[in-house]
């Protein structure tokens, strides 16, 4: 049995002045749920590109955000997933990022890379559950960074998670 061919991902946990979370809307045929999900923005990262740089394009491309305090990361998420044609899943790190209150202007065709929409969540969207969110515990992440800042090390999320 072979290893499975993991895209090394980076994401932001994207927070404004109020600690409001910027998230992305994925959706496309097969995935679960139907609807899709909110996820954090961000994307792969290029050969030869570190994390932060990859970051910084990703943030400029879907977002349209060019200054941003990058802080460090916070959580690392592995998940298998068919990724046709050279990926079997997908190792991302997530960073905890602030910037000022904005509206997201992507550089992008949005569509092309399975995003539906970008919104703005306060934590108690989030704890709600009034969509469904990537990781599935958004909320209790979203609670550990806001009160203990970025980990030494960032926690690995189960792949459920």
């Amino acid at each position: 049995m072979t290893a499975p061919r993991l895209r090394q991902a980076v994401r932001a946990l994207l927070l404004d002045e109020d600690d409001r979370v910027l998230l992305v809307h994925f959706r496309w045929e097969g995935i679960e749920p139907a609807d899709g999900f909110w996820a954090c923005p961000g994307g792969g990262v290029h050969h030869g590109e570190s994390p932060e740089v990859a970051l910084r394009r990703e943030l400029a491309e879907e977002l349209g955000l060019e200054d941003v305090d990058i802080m460090g990361p916070v959580w690392r998420l592995t998940r298998l997933f068919p990724m046709p044609p050279q990926w079997d899943g997908q190792t991302e790190v997530t960073y905890l990022a602030r910037t000022p209150h904005f509206e997201p202007r992507p550089r992008v065709d949005l569509l092309a890379e399975n995003v539906h929409g970008i919104g703005w969540f306060s934590s108690s969207d989030i704890a709600e559950g009034v969509a469904a969110f990537s990781p599935r515990d958004l909320s209790e992440q979203l609670t550990r960074v806001v009160v203990h800042g970025v980990p030494p090390a960032p926690r690995e999320i189960p792949a459920l998670g």
